[in-house]
């Protein structure tokens, strides 16, 4: 006797994306459902589900993990918190098309420290046999490929354990065509060879393509290069997803310099669109001003009514626009204390217990405040002394021997111990070298995230890369992941569903599964329905939680009990199985 399903899940809450939540069985036929709701029959695999949510694998439109996946092809921290699909190669970073130089792997950022030395950054670019001489030294094999054809096949060869939504970058088109001299604006003839690697990316099924316009080297291009290279889109009914001018190029910012209100930014990359008349899903989407006085809830509120309004006049005026963004509170760690404002003397130092040292002199800490005044070491906005005069209102103490300090502010603590925020963090170092910490979210106030979260074409996107547990930076200054890299939607769920009204369940799977499919143009996915792919998680959401600090962790979540993607089981009661039947989801030529 046949059986009816390769799997049936039996008595589950389902959240299907559509509907209110009922109580039901899935069918899983090969790589689809078969039947849901009221279903019974014969099955290879049974899962009691009783006392767990059905719901949709999660579509992240904004993802870094293409970057990864040949190192990490079981994409743990991704499939461990319900991740099935992302959409990657955003912020104009892509695999490929390569030339004579690329942007190094993440995973060689020690290895290239140890043998190029540097005090502020790292290099934006590299000849590729620089890089394949220290990829063959620490993984035994070199990047070969040169195209996004040839990226997809080496993917396909080891097998993913999600699905892939590929992209182009402008950044990696550009840096193939420029080389190290991208610090300028594009000559013709190298327009023309951006556009032609941009069509054969789109043919060798590449959805669309990014821009990183805040970053080396896409923020040397003019607006007329983005609008030329995205127009290439056109003809293959591709999607522009932007890392939009925000705030400027992250380099040499002095103390008191200005920059542009980040509204300027939505209002360049909606004006690509209506140029070329190619869909637009605009990346991280934030609040487009800045603020001076502290921010109040009614404050926020105006902010980010203020900063959605220009995409609801580009959607009346019949533009195609969306929007990702994520999840609040957006933690970054340090993750020690010392890191983002003396990074360079840790490099030069080797230690935090030296810098410690240092500290106790006051000479040294005038001179590394002289560098802080001089933009040498660039800092994120909202820790940056140079640009933020709330800084030490955001530079949270995680961990510290003192724990009078441990979940105050610098800011609080400063007052605490009447000195100003620049000599107590000096003091906090010399006191406990080892202290952690971490920033609190960049965009000010929640009040206006929830007004963008609220949003109907708003989708939730992660902002990261993919990895196991164990990855930390060995060299100077010690970084460790984002916590969004493994337990990103599992704070979206907490905080938003269980512990406030602000969202119902419903609602905040078609924000994690069901919008950003329908945005990103991914097909039969983000849903559960017969003949949608059966990508399909079950949440025990009385124990969903992040595990450690949630400004720190950098671990995998509990309550993701199960995890199908293309009906295979790659989570199994809470455990990664080492299936990888994830698909890339090229273009349909």
């Amino acid at each position: 006797m046949v059986d009816e399903f390769n799997v049936l899940i039996k008595n589950a809450t389902i959240v299907d994306g559509v509907n209110k939540a009922y109580r039901g069985s899935i069918g899983i036929k090969g790589e689809r459902i078969s039947a849901i709701g009221n279903v019974s029959g014969d099955a290879e695999k049974v899962v009691n589900a009783t006392g767990l949510i059905a719901m949709p694998g999660f579509v992240d439109p904004h993802s870094h993990a293409d970057g990864s996946l040949l190192f990490y092809p079981k994409a743990e921290s991704a499939v461990m918190q319900g991740c099935t699909t992302v959409v990657a190669g955003q912020c104009g970073g892509s695999p490929a098309p390569l030339n004579e130089y690329m942007r190094p792997p993440m995973v060689l950022i020690d290895e290239i420290f140890e043998q190029s030395p540097y005090l502020y950054y790292a290099p934006t670019v590299l000849p590729i046999d620089t890089v394949n001489d220290l990829m063959k030294k620490k993984y035994g094999w070199t990047i070969d490929y040169r195209t996004m054809g040839e990226y997809f096949q080496r993917v396909e060869e080891m097998g993913i354990s999600m699905n892939y939504v590929p992209l182009v970058g402008h950044g990696t088109v550009r840096i193939a065509v420029m080389g190290e001299d991208y610090k300028r604006h594009s000559t013709k003839p190298e327009l023309d060879q951006m556009k032609e690697l941009i069509h054969q990316a789109m043919k060798e099924g590449c959805r669309g393509q990014s821009a990183g316009l805040d970053y080396d080297p896409d923020v040397f291009a003019d607006s007329s290069e983005i609008d030329e290279c995205v127009a290439v889109l056109k003809d293959y009914g591709g999607i522009y997803f932007p890392h939009w001018r925000r705030t400027g190029r992250r380099r040499e910012v002095k103390l008191g310099t200005g920059y542009a209100e980040p509204i300027e930014g939505i209002f360049e990359v909606i004006d690509t669109c209506r140029k070329t008349g190619v869909k637009l899903n605009i990346a991280h989407h934030a609040p487009g001003w800045h603020t001076i006085p502290t921010m109040t809830q009614e404050i926020g509120k105006a902010i980010g009514e203020s900063s959605v309004a220009p995409i609801d006049k580009a959607v009346e005026e019949g533009l195609d626009v969306s929007f990702d963004v994520i999840p609040w509170p957006c933690w970054e760690p340090f993750p020690y204390i010392c890191g983002p404002h003396f990074a360079q003397y840790l490099r030069l130092l080797g230690s935090r217990q030296k810098l410690a040292e240092w500290l106790k002199v006051d000479e040294f800490r005038k001179t590394a405040w002289e560098e802080i005044e001089s933009g040498r070491l660039f800092q994120r906005v909202v820790i940056n002394p140079c640009l933020n005069t709330h800084w030490a209102e955001n530079f949270k103490i995680v961990e510290h021997k003192n724990l009078e300090y441990v979940g105050k502010t610098l800011d609080q603590v400063a007052k605490n111990l009447e000195k100003d925020p620049w000599n107590t963090l000096c003091d906090l170092i010399v006191e406990d070298p080892d202290s952690k910490g971490a920033h609190t979210d960049y965009r000010g106030h929640e009040e206006q995230m929830k007004v963008m979260f609220n949003h109907p074409v708003a989708a939730i996107g992660l902002d990261v890369t993919v990895s196991d547990n164990k990855w930390a930076q060995k060299t100077p200054p010690w970084n460790i992941f984002l916590p969004d890299v493994f337990s990103g939607y599992i704070k979206f769920f907490l905080r938003y569903v269980r512990d406030s009204s602000f969202l119902t369940m419903e609602e905040a799977v078609q924000k994690c599964a069901t919008i950003p499919a329908r945005n990103c143009e991914v097909e039969d996915r983000g849903i559960l329905r017969v003949g949608s792919y059966a990508d399909v998680v079950l949440m025990d959401f009385k124990n969903l939680n992040i595990v450690g600090h949630p400004e720190l962790s950098n671990d995998y979540p509990t309550g993701i009990e199960y995890v199908f993607v293309n009906g295979t089981v790659v989570v199994e009661n809470g455990k990664h199985t080492g299936a990888t039947p994830g698909k890339i989801l090229k273009r349909k030529t």
